[in-house]
């Protein structure tokens, strides 16, 4: 078994076989970090922006907010095209938990308790997705099937089904 045989997985429309590289992870974590960030710096930016009296376009710490939104847009392009979508969705959830992170941090909000319990399950919503990843995609509809027929897979849906 090579190196590469664990993070493989084939593209159904091509046929050809694509490689969760770590780069690609790593852009996905940093553009999700980047991504949770923008919003705190947008409000922080229309808050500065009030307490002057001035419009919140001109604050340049609210453009950097936009700035970030775009940096962070282009690095999930990026992660997208260096790795599976099933390991880039996942991480690109985590922008939620940094970006409560960062706003408790930067504009001194206190994140209630129901919110941390959902900072907790975003964690490890994504921690589960990445870990059962599948290795390969369906390529027929008997694989398909046998897949949703899953124990697994149907206690998650009746569980997360009545949410």
């Amino acid at each position: 078994m090579s190196l590469h045989e664990n993070r493989k997985a084939v593209n159904a429309s091509t046929g050809t076989v694509v490689f969760a590289s770590p780069l690609g992870i790593a852009i996905a974590v940093i553009s999700s970090f980047i991504n949770g960030s923008t919003f705190v710096l947008q409000k922080k930016g229309i808050l500065r922006s009030r307490d002057k009296g001035c419009s919140y376009l001109t604050d340049v710490v609210w453009c950097s907010g936009t700035l970030c939104m775009i940096v962070g847009q282009v690095g999930n392009f990026l992660a997208y095209n260096l790795a599976p979508a099933v390991i880039v969705t996942p991480l690109g959830a985590l922008g939620v938990l940094f970006g409560a992170v960062l706003a408790s941090w930067i504009l001194e909000e206190r994140l209630n308790v129901l919110g941390k319990l959902g900072c907790i399950i975003c964690c490890c919503g994504s921690v589960v997705l990445i870990i059962h990843a599948p290795k390969a995609v369906a390529t027929s509809r008997q694989e398909l099937e046998d897949g949703l027929s899953d124990p697994g897979a149907n206690l998650y849906s009746e569980l997360l089904g009545p949410l």
